[in-house]
C-alpha cells in the first residue's frame, strides 16, 4: 500500500470537491449543521487554495481519499473564544481547514493518519501552532483532533446562522 500526502492540484479539483460535497451529505445526514448553507465549501475558494499550494491530498494508491487546507495567515474567527482561551505564547499560528475523509471509506482509522501526516507537514515548515476547529455535533471530527494531541481551547462563532465551533490548539514540539 503506498500512502501519501501532497499538494492538490487542479487535476485534483473535481475529486476534492466530491469528497467535500459528499462528507456534507453526511454531516447533513447526521443531523450536523456544519458545511451547510453559508458556510458550504465555496468551489471558488478550494480552487483558489489549490492554486496558493495550501490544499492537501491525502491518497492511498494514487486514489485520492481526503483533502485539507493549511492556512497560515490569522483566522478573523478566532480572535474572540469564549468558554477559554489560547496560549499566546509562541506567536503566529497556522489553521487547518475544510478536513474531509471520502466517507465511503470514514472509520478505518484514515482521518487519524492524514491529520498526523499534515501535522509532520506543519513541523517541517517550521510551524509550531497549528489551531483547527469543528461543529460541536461533529464527534468523529472531535475524536479525530484529540487523537492528534490538540487540547480543546474554548468556542469559537463564524460569521453565520449556526456558527458555533469547537477550538483546538496544539504546539508542535
Amino acid at each position: 500500500m503506498n500512502i501519501e500526502i501532497r499538494n492538490g492540484s487542479l487535476q485534483d479539483f473535481q475529486e476534492v470537491m466530491q469528497i467535500i460535497n459528499d462528507s456534507r451529505n453526511k454531516l447533513a445526514a447526521s443531523g450536523s449543521p456544519q458545511w451547510s448553507n453559508e458556510d458550504a465549501p465555496k468551489e471558488a475558494d478550494i480552487k483558489n487554495k489549490i492554486e496558493k499550494g495550501n490544499n492537501y491530498v491525502f491518497t492511498i494508491n494514487q486514489t485520492i481519499i481526503g483533502t485539507a487546507i493549511i492556512a497560515d495567515e490569522e483566522e478573523p474567527a478566532y480572535s474572540s473564544i469564549r468558554y477559554g482561551g489560547w496560549d499566546t505564547s509562541q506567536g503566529g499560528y497556522a489553521t487547518i481547514h475544510k478536513f474531509a475523509i471520502n466517507p465511503e471509506i470514514n472509520g478505518k482509522g484514515y482521518g487519524k493518519t492524514f491529520l498526523k501526516l499534515l501535522l509532520l507537514l506543519c513541523k517541517e515548515k517550521g510551524l509550531s501552532e497549528i489551531r483547527i476547529d469543528t461543529h460541536p455535533q461533529n464527534r468523529a471530527m472531535q475524536q479525530v483532533i484529540l487523537s492528534a494531541g490538540f487540547a480543546f481551547k474554548g468556542i469559537i462563532h463564524l460569521p453565520f446562522v449556526n456558527g458555533e465551533r469547537y477550538a483546538y490548539q496544539l504546539f508542535l514540539s
